[in-house]
């Protein structure tokens, strides 16, 4: 007998896209974190590294959809039953990410005594989304007692 409330097991493919679009997505703020900690915004105007920033993004998301749809089939096979590594990969992008979103805000000229208050709001958007993600796709759950 089959039983139907079983968790569903994802295959290494639909981490992968997972794990490929959310690092493009957060791939400008963790940039960032890397030019505010060598100081290469004192040497370049950021507005223009920004612009050829967010274009090289947008190229390398184009490879990467063009490398995963090309893989899909190979990928679809191969299944684990967890996938620990690639949701701590994600929990240290996040970590970066929101360090990120208050560069990019501080970079944009905004108020720096609000800092405190967006990192509150993103952080607390960062936990539930990497306490979704590890449920439904990483099968890891920290939250529940066992």
């Amino acid at each position: 007998m089959i039983q139907k409330d079983r968790p569903k097991i994802y295959s290494q493919f639909e981490i992968n896209v997972i794990l490929f679009y959310i690092s493009m997505i957060l791939f400008t703020p963790v940039v960032l974190v890397l030019t505010y900690m060598f100081e290469i915004d004192q040497a370049l105007n950021i507005n223009t590294f920004m612009f050829w920033l967010l274009i090289g993004n947008a190229v390398l998301i184009l490879i990467g959809s063009i490398w995963l749809a090309a893989r899909k089939q190979f990928l679809k096979r191969r299944v684990r039953p967890t996938y620990r590594g690639e949701y701590i990969y994600i929990m240290i992008l996040f970590v970066f990410a929101l360090l990120g979103f208050v560069v990019l805000y501080d970079y944009m000229g905004g108020n720096r005594a609000y800092i405190a208050n967006i990192l509150v709001v993103l952080f607390a958007a960062f936990l539930y989304a990497l306490i979704y993600l590890g449920r439904k796709y990483f099968k890891f759950d920290y939250m529940k007692k066992k």
